[in-house]
């Protein structure tokens, strides 16, 4: 596997009210399932400084193939994670210039 990550993909969720603590440990879980996918260097989840309320997934994957395995694989749980959100979440790659 390459040393870096090629592809960065961060996932900010702006939970339904009352949800977030909810939201935030049901990410958690996520995460320590994502972390075990082929492709996977790292996720976790964080909460913004600037604005609490915003909660965001962190991910980084070696290639795009091994993002598209990941959101096939997860299909369910995002339903599930939509349950517990104001709106539907939004995603941004961010892509290795190198």
């Amino acid at each position: 596997m390459a040393e870096h990550a090629s592809i960065v993909r961060l996932t900010r969720f702006q939970p339904a009210s009352g949800k977030r603590d909810e939201l935030i440990r049901r990410l958690i879980e996520g995460a320590e399932g994502i972390r075990e996918l082929e492709g996977c260097f790292g996720a976790q989840i964080c909460t913004v400084r600037e604005n609490p309320d915003v909660i965001v997934a962190i991910s980084r994957w070696a290639s795009q193939a091994a993002v598209d395995n990941f959101l096939r694989t997860t299909e369910a749980q995002w339903a599930e994670l939509a349950k517990l959100a104001a709106g539907p979440p939004a995603s941004e790659h961010l892509v290795a210039a190198t």
